[in-house]
């Protein structure tokens, strides 16, 4: 039954009923497409005059391609037939063009029609734009057509006929055509004739790489590449004709040439290559390298940045070429040394004549050719330190993301290297500074840091940019430093610089945590100093809220974790301390058997197991849902185990999430239930309370089943429906008040009948939802649902009046909503604003009518969409502004960015803009971190669901002083 009326419900949404007289209609008919503007156009064209005219209609053609399937061939017919009689070679050209936009956007449009008639077309063509455009076509088209093998053979036969052209642009598009549509079988797939065809091609497009159109050698190079993404198989014999292209006049060439070095470098590393002396032979992945390490001091800046680049993404590359990159001293061009006898015994066998004095002291010498003699011989002498000095940014910034791939996975290249990366703090871009702390931190593992270059790393500290000093905190707390004074010259750095940036204060926090859990034996020695442990004075405690000081205990007590020797040394003041941290701060203190948990015989408090949380929850669920009980006991019921889900999430934050969720349903049933039955109406406070927590329920919990979700939306649907009633009363009411006093004006109620459609606007969008996500989840809807449903089949029109007389006797006899089965996979979105402090006393004082800023800083953990995020601004007068903060004031959080179930964590930092009129005295200001919900048709503004508790500021507008 519920399924019949769900689908009459359904069927019937859309029906409309109108009483009173009947009205004029408008009767709106969407005219055929026989005779569409675009098809009009193609007629027209035998009567232009000119080429010009001709050109503006196939403009305007190509403005509105709109043609009707049995329009289209007719069309092409006259296109073609237009093409033929056309002396304007632009105008053909178009004509092409249309073909390619025909067949791809044209439904109906026949492919390989519009391809033979492309061939016949620039069969005879001369101009050479008009073969270039009709070979474009050709490939766009070709390519809706890959599984046409026998058509793609004959475009390649077509496109290597068409190579002979003089043109420049007619061989690079042919180039492209025969890489991009040539036919490529699977290697088990392929004879001998296939592969002997296969390569006949690669040799076709290997010739054009000596062309003297610098654009066509370019395409030559880059058809080779396509042809390899594609699957075929290049020949480690085109090295030999590529490696020439790198010294080509034309940038375009050389920065092809290296890609294709690199690649042929990095597919065949064991092949061997003969050097230019004819006897030295080589690796071929080594002298690929060598010879990319020579682009770097090309005077292209493109070419140099993606000679880093493919630097970077070189494997197998033998050490000692690796090494030379870090080394500018001059190599000898890798040529083979031979030894002094090897030298005489040449001149020997030369049989010149000497005098004897001196070992052939008049003998000839030996014949040098001029391309031999290089006054800066290349090679990979010194190319990373080149490219981390270039000029430019973008090759510095590509250089330091080479070294660091590098490093990764070689560990005396980043012993190496190191000293030139931390070089890289210093440089004057942001961008690059950054880079070289993240590939620092990427290869903390492979290093060790010594005190020189400890002193460059924290002089970077005092960076104005917050970037880049939590970027060094992060580094700092991954490297491993070498002795007793690196660190202690690092926590002094790292507190004085605390003192200067305040703000900084939690990055630092996690950078100490590092520290002391990673150098657990050299904080030892250091203990009685950081602590001002006195072996006979008892020294005076420390305030356990000084930033610094608890820098020192973070640091201490996460290298106690490892290193009990000092457990001993703490006193009692640093105990209670400690305590007091683990208590406030529990995931930068670890535990330790000390104080109560050394009272307690040591034994750690383990989280609570999954079974036992799920037995609690059954116990305090299991009666809610018994329908023989009274509605009473179940209210109280429901408050109690509100109560205890609450006290559950503030014990266990593992499942807080569930908890929270839970609770807030069992809340919003309760309120529901009173609201309904209150002697005056649901009261506004109360449906305004209940419409939050909706929203909450469906927007600010993750991991929430098909089955919870159906839940909640129908009890959101519940709520709709209690607005309609209190929307409804409400109009009513003022259209009662209205008559009584006499007043004829129609618009003197509007206020309350707008938010009556509104209300019933609202219900009828949700029952919609309701609808699509109850058969989402296969889940059968309440009797309510069913009722709902079938009152707005019924209730067409809609009208707010009729209808909440049909839902209120509904809503009054509706048991209590079905609460959900605790799901402990549910987390709970949340903020937390560190700044401004919410004890903060300071008055913000401005002159009125202008803009003054206030620092936010928040982090919100376990946000699905970072964009949805707003900033609440809450003036004393009741005004309210919900800023949406730029992107990039978002940023992901340096610790567990993404989580299991998809959310994000992200950090807040932003300027929230406050302005206003003069006031007689300073005012508090609420600032919350919010949730912006999109709800019904988008014509009301989004909603907020708020994150966080509101910070106040204080503000005092001051008025403008005028005159001097």
């Amino acid at each position: 039954m519920a399924a019949v009326l769900k689908k009459r419900a359904l069927a019937e949404y859309n029906k409309s009923f109108q009483d009173g007289p009947p009205t004029k209609k408008l009767h709106l008919v969407k005219k055929p497409l026989i005779g569409s503007s675009a098809a009009a156009f193609v007629g027209l064209l035998e009567k232009c005059k000119s080429s010009d005219e001709a050109l503006q209609l196939l403009l305007r053609i190509s403005d509105c391609l709109q043609f009707q399937e049995s329009d289209v061939e007719e069309a092409i017919k006259k296109l073609s037939e237009h093409f033929q009689s056309e002396e304007d070679s632009v105008v053909r050209v178009k004509i092409l063009w249309l073909f390619c936009d025909i067949g791809l956007e044209c439904p109906g449009a026949n492919l390989n029609n519009l391809i033979d008639e492309t061939i016949h077309l620039i069969k005879n063509e001369t101009s050479h734009k008009v073969i270039a455009q009709g070979m474009a076509t050709l490939i766009k088209l070709g390519n809706k057509l890959t599984d046409d093998k026998i058509l793609m053979m004959r475009l390649v036969s077509v496109a290597k006929d068409n190579l002979k052209d003089t043109s420049h642009q007619v061989k690079c598009r042919c180039l492209q055509l025969i890489s991009e549509l040539y036919p490529i079988y699977p290697e088990s797939e392929r004879t001998t004739d296939m592969s002997a065809e296969a390569n006949a091609i690669v040799k076709l497009l290997a010739d054009y790489s000596n062309a003297e159109d610098a654009r066509v050698r370019c395409e030559s190079f880059q058809s080779l590449l396509t042809l390899d993404e594609r699957g075929q198989t290049l020949s480690a014999e085109l090295y030999d004709n590529v490696c020439p292209a790198l010294s080509d006049d034309y940038e375009i060439v050389r920065e092809v040439a290296l890609k294709l070095v690199w690649l042929l470098g990095n597919k065949y590393p064991e092949n061997l290559t003969t050097l230019q002396d004819g006897e030295t032979t080589m690796r071929l992945v080594d002298d690929a390298f060598i010879r990319i390490c020579s682009a770097v001091n090309d005077l292209c800046m493109q070419v140099r940045a993606l000679a880093c680049t493919l630097l970077g993404t070189t494997r197998g590359v033998s050490d000692r070429f690796l090494l030379q990159t870090l080394d500018k001293q001059l190599m000898s061009n890798m040529k083979k040394k031979r030894t002094a006898h090897e030298r005489g015994a040449e001149l020997v066998r030369s049989g010149a004549w000497a005098s004897g004095r001196r070992w052939a002291d008049d003998a000839p010498g030996q014949l040098v050719e001029q391309d031999d003699v290089q006054l800066l011989p290349g090679g990979a002498a010194g190319a990373f330190v080149h490219g981390l000095e270039d000029e430019l940014m973008e090759v510095r910034t590509a250089a330091v993301d080479a070294v660091c791939q590098l490093s990764m996975e070689n560990p005396v290249f980043a012993t190496t290297s190191l000293d030139f990366l931390v070089d890289m703090f210093n440089d004057e871009i942001e961008d690059v500074r950054l880079r070289a702390i993240d590939s620092l931190t990427r290869i903390s593992h492979h290093i060790v840091l010594r005190e020189d270059q400890l002193e460059t790393i924290l002089g970077a500290l005092e960076d104005y940019s917050m970037d880049v000093r939590e970027g060094l905190h992060r580094m700092l707390g991954s490297c491993t430093v070498a002795s007793k004074t690196c660190l202690e010259m690092c926590i002094d750095k790292i507190l004085e610089n605390l003192k200067r940036y305040p703000q900084d204060k939690r990055s630092t926090f996690r950078c100490v945590q590092q520290l002391g859990s990673s150098h657990a034996t050299l904080v030892l020695p250091l203990t009685a100093r950081l602590l001002a442990i006195h072996p006979f004075f008892d020294m005076p405690e420390p305030d356990v809220d000084d930033p610094a000081y608890m820098c020192v205990l973070i640091l201490v007590l996460n290298a106690a974790q490892h290193c009990t020797t000092m457990l001993p040394l703490f006193e009692e003041h640093t105990i209670k301390h400690y305590t007091y941290l683990r208590d406030t701060m529990p995931h930068l203190v670890p535990y330790l058997p000390i104080g109560d948990a050394q009272q307690s015989n040591g034994e750690r408090i383990e989280p609570t197991d999954d079974s036992a949380v799920r037995r609690f929850f059954d116990s305090v669920l299991q009666h809610i849902d018994n329908t023989t009980l009274s509605t009473n006991v179940r209210l109280k019921m429901l408050q109690s185990a509100e109560e205890q889900l609450n006290k559950l999430s503030e014990m266990e934050p593992s499942v807080s999430g569930a908890a929270n969720f839970t609770a807030l349903f069992a809340r919003s049933a309760r309120m529901l239930h009173e609201a309904l039955n209150s002697s005056s109406g649901p009261p506004v406070h109360a449906l305004q309370q209940l419409t939050t927590d909706c929203l909450r329920l469906q927007h600010q919990f993750s991991g929430v089943t098909d089955q919870e979700n159906a839940c909640v939306v129908q009890l959101g649907l519940r709520v709709c429906a209690a607005r309609l009633w209190g929307a409804a009363a409400a109009a009513g009411a003022g259209a009662a008040t209205t008559g009584a006093a006499g007043l004829t004006t129609p618009a003197a109620p509007a206020p309350a009948a707008a938010a009556a459609l509104s209300a019933a606007a609202a219900l009828t969008h949700h029952a919609e939802l309701a609808d699509r996500v109850l058969a989402a989840a296969g889940v059968e809807p309440d009797p309510f649902t069913i009722a709902v449903f079938q009152q707005l089949s019924m209730n067409a029109d809609n009208k707010p009046a009729a209808l909440a007389r049909a839902i209120v006797p509904l809503l009054q006899a509706a048991p209590l909503p079905i609460i959900p089965k605790p799901n402990l996979n549910i987390r709970m979105c949340t903020a937390s604003i560190i700044e401004p402090a919410s004890d903060n006393d300071t008055v913000l004082r401005f002159c009125a009518g202008l803009v003054t800023s206030v620092a936010l800083e928040a982090e919100v953990c376990r946000v699905r969409e970072p964009g949805a995020l707003r900033v609440r601004v809450a003036y004393p007068d009741r005004r309210v502004h919900a800023l949406r903060p730029p992107r990039d004031h978002l940023r992901p959080l340096d610790h567990h960015h993404i989580n299991e179930d998809g959310t994000q964590n992200v950090r807040l930092l932003t300027k929230v803009l406050i302005s206003h009129g003069v006031w007689t005295e300073p005012c508090g200001v609420d600032m919350s971190v919010c949730l912006a919900v999109e709800e019904g048709a988008g014509r009301e503004p989004a909603q907020l669901v708020e994150l966080c508790r509101p910070v106040r500021v204080t503000v005092a507008p001051k008025p403008i002083k005028r005159g001097i």
